[in-house]
């Protein structure tokens, strides 16, 4: 049933649908690349995991051993082992100096470790602590994935929206130009003015082409963060810029999938203390054997036994080996301490460097915003006084580009404040947010 969601959403797409901000997360979700290399950390370190686990079961050992020797105790052990000693073997001129014997030795044993020294609890915990620490990267590097949709998104609307203002412009340079065409015919103007409309058209137009090879752009970027190519789509026009609530952000921030790693890793190195000072610790092994032993061929039963038994050892480092590096990796949790301390810092202060940026923003849009209303007025009132011959021409192409600047330059503080916007939440480990 999904399957075919998604394949009516694609065949929707390569018509011309419009393409929502949650439908390109969504996409981005199921074919970015950097998640599917995620999901595969996470699907490697599971197994890494189960491999650790599976320690703790009995080892089976299946040995194949052939030997020939005329080395007096060796060979009388291998014969004695085929069950083929007869009274002349206790000559003592055989034992002595025995012909060469062939022995084929085949055992199967299963060894139980039953204390390792914590060894393999330690190496169990060390692969939980990795596994989270997999995990939790995994779900930052989504975000980081989800913010670079929203800006690829929000650049492709934004650049749809400069075509539209790009248009606007061309509209109001054709209306000067053939103002100025109209007032030269009535012997009010001059050529000078007609040639500056045109100039100004000319640009205008420059300008509008401009915008659309940048849309273009903007889409085909979009479509590398979502990890799929959908032919002709367009993006969904926006208002405005959203609102950012303040609270508990720093809270969140400090607690963020990154920082969280980073203390999941800190436990897997104190773990690590302890699995290397395991090496100094007792070793205790069950064993059980069971042995074939043949003259002429691999499994042959001319003599079978069994054995089985307990195995203990215990090794001291004189040199302090184990010690030091046990040491170590008690240095490597302290310099990752301070490297935490650091990073929480600075998730607090990207938050508020990312809310200043956003404050900013907001203040440019509203000046924007301003000077768009005043430009127009300027523009209209410069237009009637040179329909009745107070101002030139180029005084109206003045009043003309400062309220082009003006919608360009709103359109780049709508692009700041969604930037800070996202930022925001993704110093705080919200990302998430958009999606709603």
């Amino acid at each position: 049933m999904k399957l075919l969601v998604y394949l009516l959403f694609m065949v929707s797409l390569s018509i011309g649908r419009e393409l929502t901000l949650g439908e390109a997360i969504e996409l981005a979700l199921k074919n970015n690349r950097l998640i599917a290399s995620a999901r595969k950390d996470i699907k490697a370190q599971e197994l890494e995991l189960r491999a650790v686990r599976g320690s703790l079961f009995p080892r089976i050992k299946l040995e194949e051993t052939f030997t020939r020797t005329d080395m007096p105790a060796y060979a009388f052990m291998s014969k004695l082992n085929q069950e083929r000693i007869g009274p002349q073997d206790f000559n003592p001129a055989r034992l002595n100096d025995p012909s060469a014997v062939n022995n084929f030795e085949t055992k199967f044993t299963i060894e139980i470790p039953i204390w390792l020294g914590g060894k393999i609890q330690s190496a169990n915990r060390i692969s939980e602590h990795e596994y989270k620490v997999v995990s939790l990267e995994a779900k930052r590097r989504e975000e980081e994935v989800i913010r670079q949709v929203y800006q690829a998104y929000m650049d492709a609307v934004l650049a749809k929206e400069a075509i539209r203002v790009s248009q606007k412009a061309v509209e109001d340079a054709t209306e000067h130009a053939r103002l100025a065409e109209s007032m030269r015919s009535v012997g009010m103007a001059l050529l000078s003015d007609v040639l500056r409309a045109k100039v100004h058209l000319s640009k205008a137009e420059e300008h509008l082409k401009r915008a659309q090879k940048d849309y273009h752009i903007a889409k085909k970027a979009l479509e590398l963060v979502m990890g799929v190519s959908l032919g002709e789509f367009e993006v969904v026009e926006i208002g405005g810029c959203p609102e950012v609530r303040v609270e508990g952000l720093k809270d969140r921030a400090v607690n963020r999938p990154d920082i969280k790693a980073v203390e999941q890793r800190l436990k897997s190195l104190e773990e690590a203390y302890r699995l290397t000072l395991s090496d100094n610790l007792p070793q205790i092994y069950a064993f059980a054997q069971y042995a074939l032993h043949s003259k002429n061929l691999p499994l042959g039963t001319d003599g079978t036994g069994y054995m089985v038994g307990l195995s203990l050892s215990w090794s001291f480092e004189t040199g302090m080996t184990t010690l030091r590096k046990a040491q170590a990796n008690l240095e490597r949790r302290s310099s990752l301490e301070e490297r935490l301390k650091l990073l929480r810092d600075s998730a607090v202060f990207e938050v508020d460097r990312a809310l200043s940026e956003y404050e900013k923003a907001m203040n440019s849009l509203k000046s924007a915003e301003d000077r768009i209303k005043a430009s127009g007025e300027v523009l209209r009132v410069m237009e009637i006084r040179y329909k009745n011959g107070l101002a030139r021409m180029v005084d109206v192409l003045d009043a003309q580009t400062e309220l082009d600047n003006a919608r360009f330059e709103r359109l780049q503080a709508i692009k700041a404040c969604h930037k800070a916007y996202i930022d925001i939440l993704f110093s705080a480990g919200m990302t998430e947010e958009v999606k709603r």
